[in-house]
């Protein structure tokens, strides 16, 4: 066999693993590329974004989130706080909301955020253990696709 269908394509614990993988997938998408992809069975977040009507159309539920200022976590002690950032316990919340029922039964969870923002949210979502733990991060461009 010439190639490996069900080879990872990165060895980065948030990657997405294809089927098998039980996690839910996760699209980081900038504005521009998020136009046109909105499905049903998705929940599109918006990043610092408040999103208009337009870009809000077709999604199965649609969230906004911007980082709290100072005094947003409790400190290092706190049970709550512990393991994750403020996006990873926000994420971990609607895994939570999806088990109870209190929100769209999403598959796939496609976070939305400017273009300039991409590289460092990344970067952000790859050292959260919380994050990778519940969530698998989906390969998506726009110039091709590597997803089998």
């Amino acid at each position: 066999m010439l190639f490996q269908r069900a080879a990872s394509v990165s060895t980065s614990p948030l990657s997405w693993k294809g089927p098998e993988d039980r996690r839910i997938r996760l699209k980081l998408l900038s504005v521009e590329d998020a136009a046109g992809l909105a499905q049903p069975d998705n929940l599109a977040v918006f990043l610092a974004l408040q999103p208009s009507p337009s870009q809000q159309a077709g999604w199965g539920a649609v969230r906004t989130w911007a980082p709290q200022g100072d005094g947003a976590d409790h400190g290092s002690g706190c049970v709550c706080c512990q393991g994750g950032s403020q996006l990873g316990r926000f994420l971990a919340g609607l895994m939570q909301e999806r088990a109870r029922g209190e929100c769209v039964f999403f598959q796939t969870l496609c976070l939305i955020c400017p273009a300039q923002d991409m590289a460092g949210l990344t970067q952000a979502l790859q050292s959260d253990p919380l994050v990778f733990s519940l969530y698998g991060l989906e390969a998506v461009s726009s110039r091709f696709s590597c997803y089998c």
